[in-house]
């Protein structure tokens, strides 16, 4: 049987990085924090990016990653996507995969369980700051407009509602 490996373009080289590697597969380097400290692909198209810690960044939504995060890649997509998690009001849900349409594109999906959120891309475009210690001063969007509430914690349960 033949191998249906796919074969990205991408060889990371000791120069890459791993924003690099996100755009030569159609990502918007934003997609991860700015605490990379290593990354590693496979032939198999699985890859590992490890972080200096955990970390979290408020998007339109808060988003957590742990120190290390893998899935696999092909072009404008990441599935079986592991250590990455978002809350909505007061849950935190695994993303398990990202999505692009073929560029240009003002959208990216995130398939959040059985649901998938489209977000305008632009937010992912910049790669932004980590902090290690979210919750005691990031605050949680809520409503259309962008009325802030403090969080306390990343354990708290609540109502999830994707629109």
């Amino acid at each position: 049987m033949a191998d249906v490996t796919p074969s990205p373009s991408y060889l990371p080289t000791n120069e890459s990085t791993v924003y690099d590697f996100l755009r030569e597969f159609g990502l918007p380097a934003g997609l991860l924090p700015n605490t990379a400290t290593s990354f590693f692909y496979y032939k198999n198209a699985s890859f590992e990016v490890n972080l200096a810690g955990k970390c979290y960044v408020n998007f339109e939504y808060l988003v957590y990653y742990e120190p290390k995060i893998t899935g696999l890649i092909c072009y404008g997509v990441i599935a079986g996507l592991k250590g990455i998690q978002v809350r909505n009001y007061l849950l935190w849900f695994n993303v398990d995969a990202v999505k692009i349409d073929l560029q240009p594109s003002d959208y990216i999906f995130f398939d959040v369980g059985l649901v998938t959120k489209k977000l305008k891309v632009e937010q992912f475009e910049t790669v932004h700051s980590c902090r290690n210690n979210g919750l005691a001063d990031i605050m949680e969007l809520s409503g259309e407009e962008g009325s802030y509430m403090a969080n306390s914690s990343r354990s708290s349960i609540g109502l999830f509602v994707l629109t």
